[in-house]
């Protein structure tokens, strides 16, 4: 009987350990994983991509409630001054021989505003994209997907700030 029990036993403990060191072997799994916590935990958050500068006294945000890969999404933010963006060197001030390709974006994007019956949540006025403002677009434009190449209008996510009311507005289409 006592033979049995040491046996179950033993067999408990081989099947509840989560790090088995088998055969009298040594397992240096503990201190991998102290390593990857110690890493993780200092890890530089600085250099995570950030597009909306601090510093928006207000904010109106309309994320797709139905979003899980295809998603449209449309936000604004108020700040008191442009100084944020001239200082950001990801976005660049608007030229005149820009603007209709950014006004292309948002056409497309109210399209899918209508589509999706969310035109409430949209005010944009295509008027306020004029040369000076700054413009910040990230577009998966000519990246290969499965069956070819992203079209322009597929895959895409523009941060206009307007220098005459200070407000950035944000918008992301994935359909």
């Amino acid at each position: 009987m006592k033979g049995f029990r040491q046996r179950r036993d033993r067999a408990f403990r081989r099947a509840t350990d989560p790090i088995p060191a088998r055969r009298g072997g040594r397992c240096y799994c503990f201190p991998f994983w102290i390593l990857l916590l110690i890493i993780f935990l200092s890890a530089d958050t600085s250099t995570v991509f950030k597009p909306i500068p601090a510093g928006y006294i207000a904010k109106e945000e309309h994320f797709d409630p139905n979003g899980f890969q295809d998603y449209t999404d449309y936000c604004k933010y108020l700040y008191d001054s442009a100084e944020a963006f001239r200082r950001d060197a990801r976005y660049h001030e608007i030229t005149q021989d820009e603007i209709e390709n950014v006004v292309g974006y948002f056409e497309d994007f109210e399209k899918w505003m209508r589509t999706e019956n969310r035109l409430d949540e949209y005010d944009f006025d295509l008027s306020y994209i004029s040369a000076g403002d700054f413009l910040l677009l990230d577009t998966k434009e000519g990246s290969p997907e499965f069956f070819g190449d992203y079209a322009k209008y597929v895959n895409y996510t523009v941060y206009l700030f307007d220098t005459d009311t200070l407000t950035l507005y944000y918008i992301h289409n994935n359909i």
